[in-house]
């Protein structure tokens, strides 16, 4: 309805984002892609910044066409328009003609530490909620790309499960666990960690 998506590799999204001053992650599937070693498709590409550095990447994705998405609808973040508090993700493309090419997540914070949006209580310092790829990308860390996608339990979010599974170290899956025994203990992931 709101026209195609033509989403950006995580390379071309370094690309973008390169020398901006503000921190970025690749999160979704591709974290999980980057993770795992495996790839699969991608409707999308999501692009997590901090809340607190709206400014900077309005300023920085100035070329751009921002759209802010909430409930389903979409509306343009014209210059110098305030975005409510309770927004968390803006669409981008080049102009209104042009596809879709990555969506930005808004993510929370409290001093240095990443929030976790659904519980506030599941936090980590910002200095550990990524990686560095084998492309040189930064992405987020694949057990906090799976508390979002356990949230979905989805087909597609259970194949990222099992794909990076295998590679989560001992702490990403204790992480987990503890943060999933807080926001979704009925979970069946939990069974899947333990």
């Amino acid at each position: 309805m709101y026209g195609p998506w033509e989403p950006l590799r995580p390379p071309a999204v370094r690309e973008v984002l390169v020398n901006a001053p503000f921190q970025w992650w690749i999160a979704g599937a591709w974290a999980v892609d980057a993770a795992s070693g495996h790839e699969r498709h991608h409707d999308d590409i999501d692009v997590a910044v901090l809340r607190r550095d709206l400014a900077q990447v309005r300023e920085w994705l100035a070329g751009y066409h921002l759209w802010e998405t909430h409930g389903g609808s979409l509306r343009p973040l014209l210059p110098g328009h305030p975005l409510g508090s309770d927004r968390e993700q803006l669409w981008v493309r080049r102009n209104a003609r042009s596809p879709w090419v990555m969506d930005i997540l808004l993510t929370p914070t409290e001093g240095d530490e990443w929030l976790y949006k659904r519980d506030h209580r599941i936090r980590l310092p910002l200095d550990q909620v990524g990686f560095v790829g084998s492309d040189g990308v930064p992405y987020l860390r694949p057990e906090i790309v799976l508390l979002y996608k356990a949230h979905g339990s989805r087909p597609k979010d259970q194949a990222d499960l099992e794909a990076v599974l295998p590679r989560l170290g001992a702490s990403g899956r204790e992480w987990l666990i503890h943060a999933l025994s807080i926001t979704e203990p009925d979970h069946s992931w939990l069974a899947l960690l333990a």
